[in-house]
């Protein structure tokens, strides 16, 4: 069962970095578009599971539903915009900073605690995103990459979002939230920006939200089997492959600070997830709910 799991990753990772890619590629197209494309087929997807009897639509913890819908649809539209804007090696590398987000967000809201060693881990990770950005102050930033972190902080805390879904709601609720608001957040920018893709982009256009979905489905189940600290370590192949593409596929610039930075988030991130945050016991969790 590991071993399948250890596939179902992998194969999550190499279906994540060719959406990334193809995103990278088409450029004619906003990324407002292509982020309504995706969220309507996975919708769609989602809707079929409904419609075979494999689901029902149920949404029990509302609150974190609506949190985490929201949060993960303004976060693919703004990791698409990045990778259009600054490529897909910086963009791949910044967008990855949710692990350390979402550390940072488990704290308040999962009640985790947090060591030094954790909190070094975290002003590493930093760091690396400084030296990513060329800049020495984390102030200043290019629109570009901007978005890339921001994208970055609103996962973080879509995913500390599904871990408080989890408990009421199934994955394919969550993921299904997350489209339906999605598609709402993005259609005002779609229109004020429409322009129609030309026939060849539509095929593109859809490959991308088959690539989301199918990459999504596949990472909901890998972790199943491999367990949050082994499937978080071999997730790492998706920014480290999709960068890798960039540069030798597009070949984007690669400056030695986007090197050493990307090196620094990417071990931040591995020790955060070799040593994840501890969680208060249910009954302390509770009692400081209902203070």
């Amino acid at each position: 069962m590991f071993r399948q799991g250890v596939l179902l990753m992998l194969l999550s990772a190499l279906l994540f970095a060719g959406m990334s890619t193809t995103v990278r590629g088409l450029t004619a197209v906003n990324a407002y578009t292509i982020a309504m494309v995706r969220f309507v087929i996975g919708a769609l997807a989602v809707a079929a599971l409904f419609a075979c009897g494999l689901d029902r639509v149920r949404w029990g913890n509302w609150a974190w539903i609506v949190a985490r819908g929201v949060t993960g649809g303004i976060s693919v539209a703004l990791g698409y915009s990045a990778i259009q804007h600054v490529g897909l090696a910086r963009s791949a590398l910044l967008l990855y900073t949710y692990v350390v987000f979402a550390a940072l967000f488990a704290v308040p809201i999962l009640g985790e605690r947090m060591r030094l060693s954790q909190w070094t881990a975290i002003a590493v990770a930093m760091a690396g995103v400084a030296m990513m950005c060329g800049t020495r102050s984390l102030t200043v930033f290019r629109g570009g990459d901007l978005m890339a972190l921001a994208s970055g902080v609103l996962s973080g805390f879509a995913v500390v979002s599904i871990a408080r879904c989890r408990e009421t709601d199934s994955a394919a609720n969550i993921f299904w939230s997350q489209c339906l608001f999605g598609i709402a957040i993005v259609a005002w920018p779609t229109v004020e920006q429409w322009v129609r893709p030309a026939p060849s982009h539509w095929a593109l256009l859809v490959l991308i939200g088959v690539l989301a979905a199918a990459g999504q489905i596949t990472m909901t189940h890998a972790y199943k089997f491999t367990g949050a600290t082994y499937g978080s370590l071999l997730s790492l192949l998706t920014p480290v492959t999709t960068a890798t593409i960039g540069i030798l596929g597009f070949h984007e610039p690669a400056s030695p600070g986007l090197f050493l930075g990307g090196t620094l988030v990417l071990l931040a991130c591995v020790y955060l997830s070799l040593d994840p945050v501890e969680q208060r016991p249910a009954e302390a969790l509770a009692g400081a709910a209902s203070d």
